[in-house]
């Protein structure tokens, strides 16, 4: 998979005094001394079923339930997405979420579907999400253009997936009103609606080699539809978290050629008041163990300590202690107030 171009956090890290310099971790979700103050039920919110959160989300569970002593039992949590599982972890009411950089930089800035900032941290940065529009052959769609009239499932309501699309309507010309019929959808449910001729095309924002797009291509002649350079050039010139990405032929059973498109890298985070040595923990066990998880999807292989250095949220001091025990530099604008 080849990505041609990177962000840097230093054009993202925006408003309100949320990021600081210099020194080193802070206080927030400081236990004090002692032991690590571990839940014995840990949540950890994902998305569908269909996507590439949910069987990482359930490996991670089984890794912490057994990598970090107190905990009981360790949770994927199906939930419509990157929006929904920030919106759970602003509110406290999930130890651990998985988002996309879209639904994060609106998170921490308090901007979108978010009415104020919300406190969260980033533990990991795992592998580029990358927006796949699937159809079929015989529909006619050969561009983003020809989405126009169609049948379109945008995501599932309260994803990242709608809202990246969202923002690619609005950027390239079009709007959810110029698509025959748009629905919201999860991916299962996509994959079975195109198959029975009841949509058109849907929208996967995920890992490439996800299970329901695999699913589609079976029994269909899959068609990805790919994004032109000034499309790109526009997308990412506006908003700085995306970035350009090819998915290489042979992902998909009768993809012969790469296809051009957009990603965005995925958070791990966990709340600002998290316990410090408890973040550590699983900060720890999440890079130490990454065969472990890219077992459930290969996307988890790309997980590595070194990613930070595309973290939209600042990293929790329990992230930051495992980082520089690691030998991994942290940027000074990742270290929290």
């Amino acid at each position: 998979m080849r990505m041609r171009r990177r962000f840097r956090i230093g054009a993202l890290l925006l408003t309100g005094g949320l990021f600081l310099s210099a020194c080193g971790g802070g206080d927030e979700g400081d236990g004090g001394e002692g032991g690590a103050d571990v839940p014995e039920f840990v949540a950890i919110a994902t998305g569908g079923t269909g996507g590439a959160y949910y069987p990482i989300g359930g490996a991670m569970g089984s890794l912490l339930a057994k990598e970090i002593e107190g905990i009981r039992n360790a949770t994927a949590e199906t939930t419509g997405g990157s929006v929904e599982n920030l919106q759970l972890l602003s509110d406290e009411r999930t130890e651990i979420a998985m988002a996309q950089g879209d639904a994060v930089y609106q998170a921490v800035n308090g901007e979108g579907d978010f009415e104020e900032p919300a406190d969260i941290r980033t533990v990991s940065m795992m592998y580029v999400n990358v927006l796949q529009i699937a159809t079929t052959k015989n529909r006619g769609i050969e561009k983003f253009a020809d989405l126009a009239g169609k049948r379109v499932s945008v995501g599932d309501a309260g994803s990242a997936t709608e809202l990246f699309m969202r923002q690619a309507t609005e950027t390239l010309g079009m709007s959810y009103d110029d698509f025959g019929d748009a629905q919201r959808l999860p991916f299962d449910d996509q994959t079975t609606a195109i198959r029975n001729n009841q949509l058109d095309a849907g929208v996967w924002v995920v890992g490439p080699g996800v299970s329901s797009i695999q699913d589609l291509a079976s029994s269909e002649e899959l068609q990805i539809v790919p994004f032109s350079e000034d499309e790109i050039a526009k997308m990412t010139e506006k908003y700085p978290y995306y970035i350009d990405f090819e998915i290489p032929p042979g992902t998909y059973q009768g993809l012969d050629e790469a296809v051009p498109t957009l990603g965005t890298w995925n958070t791990l985070a966990m709340h600002a008041n998290a316990d410090r040595k408890f973040v550590y923990e699983v900060t720890k066990a999440i890079h130490e163990n990454v065969d472990a998880l890219k077992e459930a999807h290969p996307s988890a292989a790309d997980i590595a300590a070194e990613n930070i250095e595309n973290a939209i949220a600042p990293l929790h001091p329990g992230a930051i202690d495992y980082f520089e025990e690691a030998g991994v530099e942290v940027p000074d604008e990742l270290r929290p107030e």
